[in-house]
């Protein structure tokens, strides 16, 4: 019996996490005068960093949760 958080539904979580700290980010590298440019491709790098290590992150506790209901 599986119980754990589907694969999708921890890329969904990553993804919204990303996308509204994206937002947030733009925000405030505006208000420290970043150009539009400079400021999107900062977030970029960041924004993919980020979304892997939050899923990432996410699967291993899954994957321990998992392991530790099978016993």
């Amino acid at each position: 019996m599986r119980t754990g958080q589907p694969w999708y539904i921890s890329h969904a979580e990553a993804l919204a996490q990303n996308i509204i700290g994206l937002l947030i980010s733009f925000v405030i590298l505006k208000l420290w005068g970043l150009s539009t440019s400079d400021s999107l491709g900062l977030q970029a790098v960041f924004f993919f960093t980020s979304y892997l290590r939050s899923y990432l992150i996410r699967r291993y506790f899954n994957n321990l949760e998992m392991k530790k209901m099978n016993k």
